[in-house]
C-alpha cells in the first residue's frame, strides 16, 4: 500500500512537473513568436516612415517683393489611390479683416492661373489674426503633373480684381 501511495505521489509530482515544463515551453515559444512579430512590425514601421519621408515633397514658398509673408511651406504627399494631399502653411499674412487668400496652380499648358481646388471657394483660406494661414485639400493626381507652380494670392476685400501674388513655389 505504501508503495502504491509513493507511486501515485511520484506520478502526480512528475505529471505536475511535465505540465509546468510544457506550459513554460509553450509560454516561452509564444513570447519568442511575439518578439519576432514585434521586431518585424518595428522594421515595417521604420521602412514606412523612410518611404513617407522620401515621397512627401516639401517646397518653400518664395515671397514676392514687398509682401509681408516671411515664412511659407507647401507639403505634397500621396494619400493612396493616386490622390495627393496638398498642405500649405504661411506666416506673416494679412489678418482676415482686410481680405483673404486663394491658392492657385500655374498650368503647364498655357501658363494659366487656376484655383488649385475644384473651384475658387474650395481654394480660399483666411489667415488668423496673428498672420498665420493654413490650407489643405486632396487632389485626384499629383499636382506637379498639371501645374508648374503653386501661387498664393492675396484678395483685398475678397475681390479677384484686387488679387496680388504674395508667394509662389515651383513644382519643377
Amino acid at each position: 500500500m505504501e508503495s502504491r501511495v509513493v507511486l501515485i505521489s511520484a506520478s502526480a509530482v512528475i505529471g505536475l512537473l511535465v505540465g509546468l515544463g510544457g506550459s513554460y515551453l509553450v509560454s516561452a515559444g509564444q513570447i519568442s513568436s511575439l518578439q519576432g512579430s514585434l521586431s518585424k512590425a518595428n522594421e515595417s514601421n521604420t521602412m514606412l516612415q523612410a518611404e513617407m519621408q522620401n515621397v512627401t515633397t516639401k517646397l518653400a514658398l518664395t515671397p514676392q517683393a514687398g509682401q509681408m509673408i516671411h515664412t511659407g511651406w507647401i507639403f505634397i504627399a500621396p494619400v493612396g489611390t493616386g490622390r495627393y494631399a496638398v498642405f500649405l502653411h504661411a506666416e506673416g499674412l494679412e489678418p482676415p479683416s482686410s481680405g483673404g487668400y486663394i491658392v492657385e496652380g500655374v498650368t503647364r499648358s498655357g501658363m494659366k492661373m487656376v484655383p488649385l481646388g475644384p473651384n475658387a471657394t474650395a481654394s480660399e483660406f483666411d489667415a488668423s489674426t496673428n498672420g498665420i494661414g493654413n490650407f489643405w485639400l486632396v487632389l485626384n493626381q499629383n499636382p506637379s503633373v498639371k501645374y508648374e507652380a503653386i501661387d498664393v494670392l492675396y484678395l483685398a476685400g475678397m475681390q479677384m480684381s484686387n488679387a496680388a501674388v504674395v508667394a509662389s513655389a515651383s513644382l519643377g
